[in-house]
């Protein structure tokens, strides 16, 4: 069974999945700009149209491991899912220090960073009646001794629940530090997926996190800001060519409503002169792009290296129920 903001299905009901994709996101404090114009019918309205684009191309659910402070609104979830078709997957975790972690959760300690986590898994999250069914982790480059805290309340409550875990590597590193300390919890590696290795020098990266028992995620596809396409071409089709195509997850990390009204990362000072002209470059990777762009434009490319249609079958449906279900 999977745990969907509607309630658990079996996993055969998944279907196509993306396992990184944000209905909605909002960074700590973007409310509170005077700009903020951001309306919830509309953009439930939004986001119930993108997730619809990808159910043309067999995708039936979709998973959103959006932070716990970064927005996530299980009710907006559960009103899009009920006006896509499409299932949504929601998660309880919190994000990396430098962007989240609100200052009252960085002086928990682990034991109590896992029991609010056990608490969402099983009572559900607020008033909402909407469980969470995976657990996201997130670590910053490097991994801070902060991160880590939390990394093994994930684990904690990996191993209490058996939700799996979807992870965050800033700039495609820590995943080692993420597995150490999930295998020390004693956390089964296949219920995790170690996330955003679109940066990783090589496959190598990559086919050590499948042989170490978990996913291996190429799941910010579009986003060249970070790594160009025929890179991530390069990646996924050395995990193809290890034999390992079956601990492949793909996904964009596509954010179909952003609350923020103005770009919500600092800006490096050498960049800061042209910035005006690379804004609308990199919002369109972050949220103008569709959610089917993963199959109109990705894919093509990796059909071109060999991947068949079977290949698209393991990586979209069989790769995710195992992961988010345990079952296969």
């Amino acid at each position: 069974m999977v745990g969907t903001v509607l309630g658990p299905i079996d996993a055969e009901e998944l279907q196509g999945t993306l396992v990184h994709e944000h209905l909605y996101f909002s960074f700590p404090g973007d409310h509170l700009d005077p700009n903020d114009g951001w309306e919830r019918g509309p953009e439930l309205d939004k986001i119930a149209e993108r997730l619809g684009e990808v159910k043309e191309h067999g995708i039936h659910t979709i998973v959103d491991p959006c932070p716990v402070e970064c927005g996530r609104d299980p009710r907006l979830m559960a009103e899009a899912s009920r006006a896509s078709g499409v299932n949504v997957v929601c998660a309880t975790g919190f994000y990396v220090e430098d962007i989240g972690i609100p200052f009252y959760w960085r002086n928990r300690s682990v034991d109590e960073i896992a029991s609010f986590y056990l608490f969402e898994i099983e009572n559900g999250i607020g008033g909402t009646g909407v469980a969470p069914g995976v657990i996201k982790a997130a670590s910053g480059d490097p991994p801070t001794d902060l991160e880590k805290r939390f990394l093994e309340a994930a684990a904690i409550a990996s191993e209490r629940s058996g939700l799996p875990i979807i992870t965050h590597c800033e700039n495609s590193n820590g995943w080692d530090v993420q597995q150490e300390i999930f295998a020390k919890h004693g956390v089964d590696p296949g219920r995790c997926l170690i996330g955003h290795q679109d940066q990783a020098d090589t496959g190598e990266q990559l086919i050590s996190i499948a042989h170490n028992g978990s996913f291996a995620g190429i799941d910010r596809v579009g986003y060249e800001v970070l790594s160009p396409i025929e890179k991530r071409v390069e990646l996924a089709s050395a995990v193809r060519e290890a034999g390992l195509i079956d601990q492949l997850c793909l996904s964009q990390d596509r954010i179909c409503s952003l609350r923020s009204a103005r770009f919500p990362y600092a800006v490096p000072d050498h960049l800061r002169d042209g910035f005006a002209q690379l804004q609308p470059w990199i919002s369109e990777q972050m949220t103008g792009r569709p959610l089917s762009y993963i199959f109109t434009e990705f894919w093509p490319l990796l059909e071109k290296e060999g991947f068949t249609a079977q290949d698209r079958v393991t990586i979209f449906e069989k790769n995710p129920a195992k992961l988010l279900s345990g079952e296969g």
